[in-house]
């Protein structure tokens, strides 16, 4: 407990904290960017545009994040393997969790795409906005499969520590969806003018770029040598229900905290077209903070597993404090940035007077709360990292549909504050969850946790 009481980061656990969380970081905000050039471009078609592709990226991230969940149990299971010196069992891993990727990827595209865009005329009385949505959500879903196969790869990968794999495709996939959202959205060198649903075919074509890269690079021989992969001899339902065990709370966790997110977004529009629009902006340019602070959190979580596999839970400790005071550092510097400039951010993403001017104290009490976040991220990595799903999800959805829902709906209607009140809720919602990931992970039952 005593590394819990420093304020200032150690220059040698830091070290080792950044060598994995640095490639993740950049990864991350590369991630981040899909979602940033997305919305730019897409405010470029106007508020009605705007609020169907934040209402489309929240109901989409609602599947891809659920099933996205896949990493985590992947990761706290090869960490754990690796920790312990079981390369091959690391490996299994890694192929048991390709088939699952298969079978979740199949289910998204097949199942969930074609259904949703249906379903996406609830979330909005505006016309327009659904007419919009509904073409986004699908092609951002398409995208589906590749994405499983990445959350794999991924998993493995920095499970292994070695993350800066997952770096070199989030920033092919950024790179690759700035050109086809150019080419897409607006009609450029000779591809038809699809507006809003061209945004999200060109994220799903870069997804799936991505996805035959990182492939292509697990199957480099070091890789392949080591950890014996890709053999079918390796397919273990035990294997596979190690990685379902973690994967599944986790699933659920993000379903309820997506959905809460996507609930908060339909309480918002119900205020008017302008304020879901403003709404959009605001967590778009909270993900550029919030997904650093996601990364740190893996590297955490990564720190956390490979200690606890070595029978080290003091080293585990220290990393998950230390990977704190540094993505409080990360995380509170850029929302320093987001109260001092909130005007000036907003008007990256719309012209709209009536936009910016809505988005201005929302885009300012986010900023305020940046460091509680930084805690919520970092801890509820650690916590998994460590085999705690089932309690992670358990505290965050108490939390998400006994405070924040109802109580955005109390605020927002009953006591009449509006967007703002909306938006003072979110703020409380993040800093409890801070409050009680903290105060587990100082409790220190997750060192008897088994993977």
């Amino acid at each position: 407990m005593i590394s819990s009481i420093r304020i200032l980061p150690r220059r040698d656990l830091s070290r080792e904290v950044w060598k994995l969380a640095g490639p993740v970081v950049i990864g991350m905000i590369s991630q981040t960017l899909l979602n940033v050039v997305d919305t730019a471009m897409v405010g470029r078609l106007g508020p009605a545009a705007l609020g169907a592709a934040g209402m489309g990226g929240m109901l989409s991230w609602l599947v891809l994040g659920s099933f996205g969940a896949l990493n985590v149990g992947t990761q706290a299971v090869s960490a754990r393997r690796c920790g312990e010196g079981d390369y091959h069992s690391a490996g299994k891993v890694f192929d048991n969790s390709l088939v699952l990727a298969i079978l979740l990827g199949s289910i998204i595209t097949l199942i969930i795409a074609p259904g949703m865009r249906d379903i996406f005329r609830f979330f909005s009385p505006d016309q327009t906005v659904i007419h919009e949505g509904s073409g986004y959500i699908f092609y951002r879903l398409l995208g589906g499969f590749p994405l499983m196969l990445i959350m794999a790869c991924r998993g493995f990968f920095n499970g292994i520590g070695k993350t800066k794999l997952h770096m070199r495709v989030a920033i092919l996939i950024n790179s690759s969806n700035v050109l086809f959202n150019y080419m897409l959205i607006f009609g450029n060198f000779g591809m038809p003018r699809m507006e809003t649903a061209g945004a999200g075919l060109a994220s799903a074509i870069a997804t799936t770029l991505g996805a035959l890269y990182f492939l292509s690079m697990a199957l480099f021989p070091e890789w392949r040598k080591k950890y014996r992969t890709f053999r079918p001899s390796n397919l273990d339902m035990k294997v596979s229900y190690s990685v379902v065990r973690l994967a599944f709370p986790t699933g659920l966790r993000a379903v309820a905290e997506m959905l809460g997110f996507a609930v908060f977004t339909l309480i918002v529009a119900r205020l008017g077209t302008i304020e879901l629009a403003a709404t959009n902006v605001c967590i778009t340019v909270m993900s550029l903070s919030f997904l650093p602070g996601a990364g740190v959190g893996v590297a955490a979580a990564t720190l956390v597993g490979q200690k606890l596999g070595e029978k080290d839970p003091i080293a585990a400790e220290k990393f998950g404090w230390e990977a704190l005071r540094n993505g409080i550092m990360l995380m509170g510097s850029l929302g320093l940035i987001f109260f001092i400039f909130p005007e000036q951010i907003v008007r990256i993403f719309t012209d709209d007077p009536e936009v910016i001017a809505a988005g201005i104290i929302p885009l300012r009490l986010m900023g305020l709360v940046q460091s509680f976040d930084a805690a919520g991220m970092v801890f509820i990595n650690a916590l998994e990292g460590a085999g705690m799903n089932r309690w992670v999800l358990i505290a965050a959805g108490i939390l998400a549909w006994g405070f924040f829902i109802p109580g955005t709906v109390l605020v927002a209607f009953v006591f009449h504050w509006g967007l703002i009140g909306a938006w003072v809720v979110f703020g409380l919602y993040l800093v409890f969850l801070a409050i009680v990931m903290t105060f587990k992970f100082a409790e220190g039952a997750w060192k008897e946790a088994r993977v």
